[in-house]
């Protein structure tokens, strides 16, 4: 499972209320009321809770509107039960997503909507299935960021990019990763330099047998993710790489001799030369 990323310059819990008794008092007193930290996405998930399990979601969702107005909501990817990140999170009634910071948080300070629901909102991303059509979509997507003539391709600030019309898809997201991955090995197979800056990317293990699909890949760019450790680049170690840059990533102390180990052929690492470049030497 990959961690959900957060912003890295907001602290503080998630924004959640407890359920309350008959007598309007709560069962497990908060311990904290905290402010909703701003996502990296730009979206927010928000649990719906009810002492009525015969609640609909459209019936929560009207008295939401009446509590929210003049905000506007537009719940999306939407479904029935909880998710699993916590044992108390699955025991959910609806789940759904928001992309607003505004509603959100109104959402969030919230807390209950009656004597029977209650929501708890966070900062956690979309874990979506993507369908034929949005697959489509990705695929031109990915072919507008592609130079055929140099066989490389940026995806730097995916998430970001406006052609997905404000539809969720992080690399850090491992269907998104997945579903990217497979086009580009369907679309771009002769490609030779990949770049996926600034995705917050931390689980690399959706790149396993890369060589498999890509056998001419000599050059990622990893810079400013959240990389921690080596081991997880070793997903890449058989590729032919000669250039890998590995920058603003919170990697330990001396990593780069163990990366050198790894892909001895490495000739220039986080854009410093690190053996001489063969075409250079056969000019000597």
């Amino acid at each position: 499972m990959f961690a959900t990323p957060r912003n890295n310059f907001t602290e503080g819990a998630l924004c959640h209320s407890t359920p309350r008794s008959e007598e309007g008092k709560s069962q497990l007193e908060p311990k904290y009321v905290a402010k909703l930290p701003v996502s990296i996405y730009g979206w927010y998930r928000v649990l719906i809770f009810s002492t009525d399990r015969r609640e609909t979601f459209n019936r929560v969702l009207r008295r939401i509107r009446r509590v929210l107005s003049p905000l506007k909501i537009n719940p999306r990817y939407k479904h029935t039960g909880g998710e699993q990140d916590t044992a108390e999170d699955s025991g959910a009634l609806f789940t759904f997503f928001v992309d607003s910071y505004d509603v959100a948080s109104a959402l969030c300070r919230r807390g209950w909507l009656d004597n029977r629901v209650w929501l708890k909102v966070s900062d956690q991303m979309p874990k979506i299935w993507i369908n034929a059509f949005f697959r489509l979509r990705l695929t031109r997507v990915l072919l507008d960021r592609y130079n055929q003539d140099e066989h490389r391709l940026d995806l730097t600030l995916f998430y970001k990019d406006e052609a997905l019309d404000r539809d969720f898809c992080a690399l850090a997201e491992s269907h998104c990763l997945s579903t990217v991955l497979g086009i580009v090995g369907r679309e771009m197979p002769e490609l030779e330099v990949l770049i996926l800056d600034r995705n917050h990317l931390i689980n690399l293990w959706a790149f396993t047998l890369m060589e498999h699909r890509f056998s001419r890949l000599q050059s990622i760019s990893l810079k400013q993710n959240n990389i921690g450790n080596v081991d997880s680049l070793r997903v890449f170690q058989f590729l032919p790489l000669t250039e890998l840059n590995l920058k603003n990533n919170p990697l330990p102390p001396g990593y780069e001799k163990e990366v050198r180990d790894i892909w001895p052929s490495l000739q220039v690492l986080n854009e410093i030369q690190v053996t001489p470049d063969p075409k250079i030497m056969q000019l000597f």
